[in-house]
C-alpha cells in the first residue's frame, strides 16, 4: 500500500445486509400500520362521497306533470319533494316559482304517500302544467326523500344529482351543459 489508499481505522465495511433492510422496513410498516394517529385522520366514508340517489327516473311527461320513478334506496319512502327549472330558447336555467313570480318560493312538488322498496310508481300533478311550446326544457330535480324509519335523504342546496332532464321536441339535445342557478 502506498497510502494513498483512504483506510477504516481498522473497521470492516460490511455493506448492505439485504436481511437487515427487509426486517428495519417491516418493522417502520408496522408501527405505522397500529399507529392510532394515522387511522384516526383518515377520511370517513360518508364524508367521501355523497349518499346515492334514493329514486330512479324512469319517465317524465312535462306535458301533464307525471313521472315515473322506482324506489332504489333500499327503504320505504312516505314523502317526496322536487323542484322543477326551466330553459328559454337560449337555454338560460330558471327555477319554477308559483305563478312564474319570482318574489314567491319555488315551487315545490310533493308526494306524500308509500313507495315500497324496488316499487315503481307513476306521480302526477294535474293542473301544474309547465310544458313551453317555444323554450328549451327542463329539469325535475329531487330535494329531498323522507323514508318510513324516519330518516331523510336531502339534496345540498348548491346541487342537482337526482334529476330528469328533458329538451322540447324540436330540438335534438341541450347545446350547452346543463347548468342549474342555486336554490334558495
Amino acid at each position: 500500500m502506498n497510502g494513498s489508499q483512504p483506510r477504516m481505522n481498522g473497521h470492516r465495511w460490511r455493506g448492505l445486509n439485504p436481511l437487515r433492510c427487509v426486517l428495519f422496513s417491516s418493522f417502520i410498516l408496522v408501527i405505522f400500520w397500529h399507529c392510532p394517529i394515522a387511522r384516526t385522520q383518515s377520511a370517513s366514508p360518508s364524508a367521501a362521497a355523497p349518499p346515492a340517489c334514493p329514486i330512479e327516473f324512469v319517465h317524465f311527461d312535462p306535458s301533464g306533470l307525471s313521472v315515473r320513478i322506482r324506489n332504489v334506496s333500499g327503504n320505504k319512502i312516505v314523502g317526496l319533494a322536487f323542484n322543477a327549472a326551466l330553459a328559454d330558447a337560449i337555454e338560460h336555467w330558471k327555477w319554477y316559482h308559483w305563478n312564474f313570480d319570482d318574489s314567491r318560493p319555488i315551487r315545490e312538488f310533493g308526494w306524500n304517500k308509500l313507495i315500497k322498496e324496488g316499487a315503481a310508481k307513476t306521480l302526477s300533478w294535474d293542473r301544474a302544467d309547465i310544458d313551453f311550446e317555444h323554450g328549451g326544457g327542463g329539469a325535475f330535480v329531487l330535494t329531498s326523500a323522507l323514508f318510513e324509519d324516519g330518516s331523510i335523504w336531502e339534496e345540498p342546496p348548491g346541487t342537482a344529482s337526482c334529476k330528469y332532464v328533458w329538451y322540447n321536441s324540436h330540438k335534438k339535445s341541450f347545446v350547452r351543459p346543463v347548468e342549474l342557478p342555486l336554490r334558495q
